[in-house]
């Protein structure tokens, strides 16, 4: 059987955030940036993921899709489970193709559905309160999947498919296919790296997301777009600033982490903006279909300071960013602990 074959099992509110992850794989199926449980998913399959989590949360029953649901990265259909319990839905999903010829797939299907149902009927607390129990439950699931499958008939094709996602996953790692920047798959090694030559300095974390942009997709076409996304990191990359890493994201958003600062100021963040303006934001963008205006909004914190944890770090010029966009748009947020500390207080 294909071990690179994709699986999790994630539980959702009612507004679809992602609330609990009890696993998943391969590893970037799921990011710190995917809050939703529609971020998992291929935009031509968003509207009918809704659909079903509607239909989950009103009909007291266990739901199986036929694996007509696309995942974004990787490109794979899977067979999705749900239930739900109150306000809250377990999602079990698998990647399709790996169950097997007809007799094979009805009988993972049945063992899913009939575990689900088990918790149902005998413990709904389990999907908030037993994590560990429902983790190895699933697990004999996997083995019983495992054993029904003919492993020798398997074993060549999936090496040898096995071989080519591997290389395929370290180019992937390393670099963003489209832009050519560190992909978000590596950013935390690469920040922590630079980190290390000089651990006892600050940094800045700057998160940019373009202004508007899906109405260049809208109107020009995802090829525009691309083109759009590509020239902005050529900018990124010019930018006059040592122990800079660039880093795409998702989609329109984009990293800037600068190390190597005695004690990082107001002046310093500042002065990130000012080179962003100068040498990223300064022109149009020339297309084929003619030129477009390029604004952003960012938020910055700092390493070091704000904190020394990678996914905080990140987390916390998100915040700041959104507080940049919500603002006026094509201006910069520098982190305050306070603010994030209200916000989060109001939400919960």
């Amino acid at each position: 059987m294909d071990k690179e074959y994709t699986s999790f099992l994630i539980q959702c509110d009612e507004k679809m955030n992602i609330t609990n992850t009890f696993w998943y794989r391969p590893i970037y199926l799921i990011s710190p940036y995917q809050r939703s449980l529609l971020d998992l998913f291929s935009d031509s399959d968003k509207t009918k993921v809704e659909q079903l989590v509607l239909k989950a949360f009103t009909k007291d029953e266990i739901l199986s899709c036929e694996g007509l649901l696309k995942l974004a990265s990787p490109e794979v259909n899977i067979a999705l489970c749900m239930m739900s319990s109150g306000d809250k839905l377990l999602i079990h999903g698998i990647q399709f193709s790996v169950l097997g010829d007809n007799k094979n797939t009805g009988v993972v299907k049945d063992l899913v559905h009939r575990f689900m149902k088990v918790i149902k009927d005998s413990d709904t607390d389990l999907l908030s309160e037993n994590e560990t129990m429902i983790r190895y439950q699933f697990e004999q699931i996997h083995k019983l999947n495992n054993d029904l499958l003919n492993m020798q008939r398997q074993v060549k094709k999936a090496n040898s498919r096995l071989n080519k996602l591997n290389k395929d996953l370290s180019n992937r790692l390393v670099k963003d296919a489209l832009t050519g920047l560190v992909s978000r798959y590596q950013y935390r090694e690469e920040i922590e790296l630079t980190i290390g030559h000089s651990p006892e300095k600050q940094g800045i974390f700057t998160f940019l997301d373009i202004d508007d942009f899906k109405g260049i997709n809208d109107t020009l076409g995802h090829r525009a777009g691309d083109d759009f996304l590509k020239e902005f990191a050529a900018r990124l990359l010019q930018l006059p600033f040592e122990n800079m890493i660039c880093m795409r994201i998702a989609g329109d958003e984009f990293g800037l982490y600068i190390h190597g600062y005695d004690n990082v100021t107001e002046e310093d963040i500042a002065q990130v903006w000012t080179q962003i303006k100068k040498l990223v934001l300064s022109g149009p963008i020339i297309l084929e279909s003619g030129e477009r205006a390029i604004n952003c909004s960012a938020g910055m914190s700092v390493y070091g300071k704000d904190t020394v944890d990678i996914y905080d770090l990140i987390e916390y010029a998100d915040f700041a960013m959104y507080e940049a966009k919500n603002s006026g748009k094509n201006s910069y947020s520098q982190f305050n602990l306070d603010r994030y500390r209200t916000k989060k207080i109001s939400i919960l």
